[in-house]
């Protein structure tokens, strides 16, 4: 198992899927993150890659946690945003 949860997320207009990667472990004490946490971090990182990191609109994001294998099935296409805890993807 890794140490990383997996999120996506689909934009309709225009159309677009996205990859979350969130590092689940906390890189300087290496304690396993909450489910809130890695959520929220997903969330903030999304509102990021595409341009709507106004605090007010992050609660407006709802990434899908998916699994390790249904991850690894998307195609990155180009990495958006790079963060000590965190990667965002397009993906197809």
């Amino acid at each position: 198992m890794s140490g990383l949860a997996y999120f996506e997320y689909a934009l309709v207009l225009p159309e677009e899927r996205y990859l979350i990667e969130v590092q689940t472990r906390k890189s300087d004490s290496g304690e396993l993150r909450g489910q809130e946490e890695i959520e929220q971090i997903a969330k903030e990182s999304l509102a990021l890659a595409i341009g709507r990191g106004d605090e007010r609109e992050i609660g407006e994001f709802k990434p899908n946690p998916i699994s390790e294998s249904d991850a690894q099935i998307l195609k990155k296409v180009e990495q958006l945003l790079t963060r000590p805890e965190s990667v965002v993807y397009l993906v197809e």
